[in-house]
């Protein structure tokens, strides 16, 4: 019996996920950005979720 690969989830779906995480995000943004390194590690999560949602068009379905 071949094995089956499951059902690549959609766009919609993959970019959902990144919903949490950039609300997060933004709730620590309106505290205030304490100091540079605090700047830097925000920018990286940003950076973090641009990628996610440009990788759900490539890998969802439509």
């Amino acid at each position: 019996m071949p094995h089956r690969q499951p059902p690549r989830p959609s766009v919609e779906t993959l970019v959902d996920t990144q919903v949490e995480a950039l609300d997060g995000l933004m709730a620590e943004l309106r505290l205030g950005i304490r100091d540079q390194r605090h700047f830097d590690r925000l920018e990286e999560r940003g950076a973090a979720i641009a990628a996610g949602i440009r990788a759900a068009f490539r890998e969802g379905t439509q």
